[in-house]
């Protein structure tokens, strides 16, 4: 009876072309030696799982243009992460070669990266990234390493489109990415899209710009180290199609953030508004992130958009007793609202408008959007 059942049910697989996920293993002595085959041979739900090479050496001049949706590429040992080293191969982005050790093209919505150490991915444009995210929705970075590479983590996508939507990196070390060749222009995340969300990384020493660079509708920055970068620790700006659509917020929760003493780019910690043509038409929220700068330059620096809220954030200007400003705002219709608010006694809590004399005070915040807020911190 039972091998009776056992035949009627596959069978039924058979008729109704059910199919079931595969595992496919890459290593020394494993189905595959290289991780290009088995992404060329892995179907939508299957795992391709990557053991460390035997003799501790990387994977060298890895090229992963993944076009196949709910794929997972992980680490055989989530403690022993997999060393993928593009040294010496150009991540040009033309043709087949992605711009990334590993590009998630559109065709590969709700993918997952997860274990990696990604380093050296260069190209002649100075952009070559360990990771891209091209215009592929509900992919998820975790548990990697992205380090000396000339971008850490590029994306983008539009939000008009809903093109690059729900990013998700978490749980990632994404430090001392970017290039003196074509300084300020290379960043530690360069992101953009409909919505990204980054948690519990660590995010530092960007070479010359920025740590976190983002063109995105929507960010989501949850409990992060973010510190020591060569230029701004954030510049949110604009982009066509994306951040010009209404609710074009930043959300930025329990993040510790910290200005080297020695930056010797812009000293701002937050830019929030446009470096191009596009509107930003949004406000960025700051709620119980730990801030320190020596810097007498703005903590949040808003030149488009609504303006910034601060609730229960603390301030610190470590040791520098400076008269640093809270917010600087680019026109008279922003404002800066605020509650509950740690500041040094010398800061300035907002630019003075015309006739006004310093400390100004933050205005009464506004509710927090009901629709985020699962993200507020639980009292």
């Amino acid at each position: 009876m039972r091998k009776i059942l056992t035949a009627a049910i596959t069978l039924g697989f058979l008729l109704f072309g059910v199919t079931f996920a595969a595992t496919l293993e890459v290593g020394d002595g494993k189905a595959f030696e290289k991780i290009e085959p088995a992404v060329a041979a892995a179907k939508s739900g299957d795992e391709i799982v990557v053991y460390p090479k035997q003799d501790g050496t990387a994977y060298l001049q890895p090229v992963l243009m993944i076009r196949t949706p709910n794929l997972t590429i992980r680490t055989a040992d989530s403690q022993n992460p997999v060393v993928l080293d593009g040294e010496g191969f150009a991540y040009s982005g033309r043709g087949s070669v992605p711009r990334a050790i590993i590009q998630f093209d559109p065709e590969a919505s709700g993918c997952v990266l997860d274990g990696f150490r990604l380093v050296n991915a260069k190209n002649e444009s100075y952009n070559g990234a360990g990771v891209r995210i091209n215009q592929a929705n509900d992919v998820t970075i975790r548990n990697c390493e992205i380090s000396h590479c000339e971008m850490g983590i590029m994306s983008n996508g539009e939000a008009a489109r809903q093109t690059g939507a729900r990013q998700l990196i978490e749980k990632c070390k994404i430090t001392d990415n970017g290039t003196m060749k074509d300084p300020g222009q290379n960043h530690n995340l360069y992101l953009g899209g409909t919505s990204v969300t980054v948690r519990e990384c660590e995010i530092a020493r960007s070479v010359a710009g920025h740590n976190f660079k983002s063109r995105a509708h929507l960010n989501f920055i949850i409990k992060n180290h973010i510190h020591d970068s060569g230029n701004r620790e954030f510049d949110l700006v604009d982009a066509e199609g994306t951040t010009d659509i209404p609710g074009s917020h930043s959300f930025l929760i329990e993040n510790t953030i910290t200005k080297a003493p020695n930056c010797t780019g812009n000293k701002a910690v937050l830019h929030f508004g446009r470096d191009g043509r596009a509107a930003h038409n949004g406000t960025v929220w700051l709620i119980r992130n730990k801030i320190t700068s020596p810097f007498i330059s703005p903590i949040a620096d808003i030149s488009s958009g609504d303006g910034v809220v601060f609730i229960d954030n603390v301030i610190d200007d470590a040791g520098a007793r400076q008269i640093g400003l809270l917010a600087n705002l680019n026109s008279p219709s922003m404002k800066a609202w605020g509650s509950g608010n740690t500041v040094p006694s010398r800061f300035v809590v907002r630019q003075p408008r015309q006739g006004e004399t310093p400390p100004t005070k933050l205005e009464v915040p506004p509710e927090f959007p009901d629709e985020w807020r699962s993200l507020l911190p639980k009292e």
